[in-house]
């Protein structure tokens, strides 16, 4: 243009949705409101998507499972943010989960593939016009071209973590942590103060294979006199170093203005690292750092807490450890309430309160949108709960579920012409349809208009127990636990391998639990205690005589009581539902850490640790009365993972596996969707799960004016978990499911066969 700059000031885009901020949240919100159909700006003030997920911060997504150490165990939270996880083990196979280059371009893709979305990057809202409590447009600033973009939209999502969008509207908000008196939490302190939880910045390192010297920059701490350092390692402290970098305990700013002191508080953090880096490479305590380098400072620190906006319910403490029940529930949580020192690396208590959380709670919408800005919505660290609470919420794959929550009910307020408050009280469950449709996570929830019950389900092969096979003897020099889901409400007796060492008869105790909470594997009251003789040299199966009632979750725990001189077979299977423990008397807990499980005291027992369970299970057969927990009628559950009973088909070893639906009725259907077994127990997934189905073929038989009629797909290098597939409408006769291989593993798991 001859020297002549086109410059457009402002420039308008109207849509039906407008999400600002694009973590994780503001990701999973846009793509469902998309895949609904809604037109979508999504406006990020950062080049790259991803928030503290992204290779400009650097924090793993973690979430509900809380990296396999929750009570829950099966506790991934499905959805879009499981769609994220495989997404990126799909891209980069082999590669490791940590690839940040590659995790990028997994939320590119996922925006990308969604034509409804337009991405604003490097765009900053500054601005929020409101009228008769209704946002009527914000103003956001493009940081390079300077243009200036007014978004109109009938709703709004802020996903920013901070609140920005909220905040310009004027939405109330709390900041800092509530005193005793505010919610009866009893973490809580004693009186509120303005207080957060502190940033973390990350950094990398590499083995260069030879010495490597490092000199720091003028502008690092000398932190070799500093009262962290003269700490590092303390029991119950939780701050360590190590060569390896990334260390989430390096964090700042707690006690200070979170946002308006944000460059201070980055500005001290990043002198702590290189300082921090200086001390390790030069104080002569780390040896093993020879060959270390310096491979990559983050640019940015995560954030952990700023402002959290009021909705029509705080979620608290006390929902959390209670796991209250919600009408409105429309997601999950599950990590720990993590709750960090707000003086971060320079405060002298522990580095984190780790209040445990006993398995999967619910959040209820009603913590998803504004109490006085009528079309406005949350989902991230800005939502409507406590302090203490966030320290659960506050994890990526959890704000991921908000944001899908609030993304689908986006489209259903649209829908309806009607506010999210409207939709919670009046129309909530047409919303956690849709969202269980997309494989939602909603504990307990059933979909209002499954279509499932009308058909029947039947298999040409289903996993059974007789056939286990014992590939290690274990000293039984600890309490073992083997938690049970049971598909009768008895269990009479099981069989276990056990061999006696020794010439002399020996006696095996053993303890049989109970539980209340499907969603758990936590025993919570012990129910009876007996003795078996085991005669010397024995070495075989034996039958253990139960005469035990399911608890009122569904399970029966069977503890072995310690006898060095006895060895137990256990066997590399993890079955679904059978889950290997090892348990800790109380006064006996002194090898375990803050991520144990404590127990109520009638167990007897003060710790659960299920990391035992990984590569070494209990070997078991013999079950009386027989449970086929892994039957083709299991896909007819409501339910996409454990909960109670396994609820889920598995075959014996070997492919194709044929899964077939029969119509009982006369029915009609727009879509038919698989839910496959992911493992939900492991996170990060460190590659596609196994017994992730690979390569399926989908018939499905139809009867229209003219006959009978099929229709084939056939997917090949499945990496989906939820799988979902149009329909034509007319009357189904029949679908069959022939998985032709997994991933790995000898046979594949389907979760749930759905009709809509």
């Amino acid at each position: 243009m001859n020297g002549v700059e086109y410059r457009e000031k402002i420039r308008r885009i109207e849509s039906d949705l407008t999400v600002a901020g694009a973590g994780i949240a503001g990701i999973c919100a846009a793509v469902a409101a998309a895949r609904e159909g809604l037109r979508v700006v999504l406006v990020n003030d950062r080049s790259v998507l991803g928030g503290n997920a992204s290779s400009e911060i650097g924090i793993p997504m973690n979430g509900a499972s809380h990296q396999g150490l929750n009570a829950s165990i099966y506790a991934r939270e499905g959805g879009l943010s499981e769609e994220i996880r495989l997404r990126m083990e799909a891209y980069n196979r082999g590669g490791g989960y940590d690839c940040l280059a590659l995790l990028d371009a997994v939320y590119f893709d996922m925006i990308y593939e969604e034509k409804n979305i337009t991405l604003l990057l490097n765009t900053g809202i500054f601005s929020c016009d409101v009228e008769n409590g209704k946002i009527c447009r914000c103003l956001a600033r493009h940081a390079v071209s300077n243009v200036v973009f007014e978004l109109v939209s009938p709703m709004y999502i802020d996903a920013t973590g901070n609140g920005v969008l909220a905040f310009e509207a004027g939405a109330h908000y709390t900041k800092g942590r509530e005193g005793k008196g505010d919610f009866h939490e009893r973490k809580a302190p004693d009186e509120a103060d303005s207080c957060t939880m502190g940033n973390t910045f990350y950094f990398e390192t590499i083995d260069c294979g030879r010495k490597v010297t490092f000199t720091p920059p003028a502008f690092a701490r000398n932190v070799k006199n500093m009262d962290f350092i003269k700490n590092i390692n303390r029991p119950g402290y939780y701050r360590g170093l190590s060569v390896k970098g990334a260390h989430w305990s390096f964090e700042y700013g707690g006690q200070m203005d979170i946002i308006y002191d944000s460059e201070d508080i980055d500005l001290e953090l990043r002198r702590l690292v290189y300082g921090i880096w200086d001390y390790i490479k030069n104080s002569g305590k780390y040896p093993e750092a020879e060959n270390y380098a310096l491979k990559r400072v983050y640019a940015k620190s995560g954030a952990r807490e700023s402002r959290r906006f009021l909705g029509d319910y705080v979620l608290t403490q006390n929902d959390i450890e209670e796991k209250r029940s919600f009408e409105d529930a429309v997601c999950v949580g599950g990590w720990p309430m993590d709750v960090h020192a707000p003086g971060g690396i320079y405060d002298p208590a522990p580095a984190t309160d780790f209040i445990p959380v006993t398995g999967m709670y619910q959040i209820p919408f009603r913590c998803l949108y504004s109490r006085d800005i009528d079309n406005l919505m949350f989902a991230g660290r800005d939502v409507s709960v406590s302090h203490i609470a966030l320290g659960s919420t506050r994890v990526m794959a959890t704000c991921g579920c908000m944001g899908q929550a609030v993304g689908t009910a986006a489209a259903c307020c649209k829908e309806l012409q009607t506010t999210p408050r409207k939709l919670a009280s009046d129309h909530c469950r047409m919303l956690q349809d849709r969202l269980v449709r997309a494989d939602q996570t909603i504990l307990g929830y059933v979909d209002s208009g499954r279509l499932t019950d009308c058909f029947t389900a039947s298999a040409d092969s289903e996993k059974r127990f007789e056939n286990t096979e014992i590939f290690l003897r274990r000293r039984l020099d600890m309490n073992l636990g083997l938690a049970l889901m049971m598909e009768t409400d008895r269990l009479e007796s099981i069989s276990v391998w056990l061999r006696n060492t020794t010439d002399v008869d020996q006696i095996l105790g053993y303890v049989i639990l109970e539980g209340d909470h499907r969603e758990t594997f936590l025993p919570e009251r012990r129910t009876q205690r007996r003795d078996c003789t085991v005669p010397a040299g024995f070495s075989g199966w034996m039958s253990l005589r139960t005469d035990a009632q399911t608890g009122r979750d569904g399970k029966i725990y069977l503890v072995l009581e310690v006898n060095e001189a006895l060895e137990v077979g256990m066997c590399r299977e993890s079955l679904t539902g059978a889950v290997t423990l090892r348990l800790f008397p109380e006064g006996n807990c002194g090898t375990c850490n803050h991520d144990s499980v404590p127990l109520v005291p009638e167990t007897g027992y003060r710790y659960l640790d299920h990391r035992y369970n990984r590569e070494e299970n209990i070997a078991f057969c013999g079950l009386i009365p027989e449970q086929r927990l892994y039957s083709a009628e299991k896909v007819l559950s409501p339910h996409g993972r454990p909960y109670g009973q396994p609820n889920v088909w598995i075959g014996e070893k070997g492919f194709p596996a044929v899964l077939t639906l029969t119509a009982k009725q006369q029915v009609k259907a727009g879509h038919l969707a698989f839910t496959f077994d992911t493992d939900l127990t492991k996170e990060p997934l460190d590659g596609l799960p196994d017994c992730l189905a690979r390569d399926f073929d989908v018939t499905v038989i139809y009867r229209d004016a003219s006959g009978e009629r099929s229709v084939v797909w056939q997917v090949r290098d499945n990496w989906r978990r939820h799988v979902v597939f149009e329909l034509e409408g007319d009357e189904i006769l029949q679908v069959r499911l022939s998985i032709l291989r997994s991933w790995g593993a000898d046979a594949a798991g389907v979760y749930g066969a759905a009709f809509w």
